[in-house]
C-alpha cells in the first residue's frame, strides 16, 4: 500500500516535470517566431553578459561584507578556527575533543581564547559570527 503511494507521487512529479518542460519549450518557440538565429544568438549573449555582470557585482558585495571579519579571523590559530567552525556546526566540547584528538580542557582553552579574540560571549554569538564571516553556511 505504502509503495503505491510513493509510486503514484513519483509518477505525478515526472508528469509535472514533463508538463513544465513542454510549457517552457512552447514559450520559447512562441517568443522566437520570426526571430533569426543570429537575433536569438545576440539576445542570448546579452543575457549571458548581464548575468556575468550581476554575478561579479554579487561576488564583490559578498567579499566586501566579509572584509570586516578578515582581520579578526587572522588573529585565530588554525586550531581556534577549527573549534569556531565546529561550535558553529553544533558540536559539543566533548565531540570536538574526540574529533580533534585533544582533551576537553584543551578544547575549552581554545574556545576561551577564540571567543576573547573575537569579543564573543556565548555560543549563539559564535554561530552568528561564523556564518557572517563565511566560516560556515547557515543550515549546514
Amino acid at each position: 500500500m505504502r509503495s503505491n503511494i510513493f509510486e503514484n507521487r513519483f509518477l505525478e512529479d515526472i508528469q509535472d516535470i514533463h508538463s513544465v518542460e513542454k510549457q517552457v519549450v512552447e514559450a520559447v518557440v512562441g517568443m522566437t517566431r520570426g526571430v533569426t538565429p543570429q537575433g536569438l544568438w545576440h539576445a542570448l549573449m546579452q543575457l549571458v553578459e548581464k548575468t556575468e555582470h550581476h554575478m561579479q557585482r554579487l561576488e564583490a558585495a559578498v567579499l566586501h561584507a566579509r572584509e570586516p571579519h578578515a582581520p579578526k579571523l587572522a588573529r585565530l590559530t588554525s586550531r581556534e578556527l577549527e573549534v569556531l567552525r565546529m561550535i558553529a556546526e553544533g558540536y559539543a566540547n566533548k565531540q570536538i575533543a574526540a574529533e580533534l584528538s585533544i582533551s576537553i580542557k584543551t578544547v575549552e582553552k581554545h574556545r576561551q581564547h577564540m571567543m576573547a579574540k573575537l569579543d564573543l560571549h556565548d555560543t549563539a554569538g559564535v554561530t552568528r559570527y561564523a556564518i557572517s564571516a563565511g566560516v560556515v553556511q547557515a543550515g549546514a
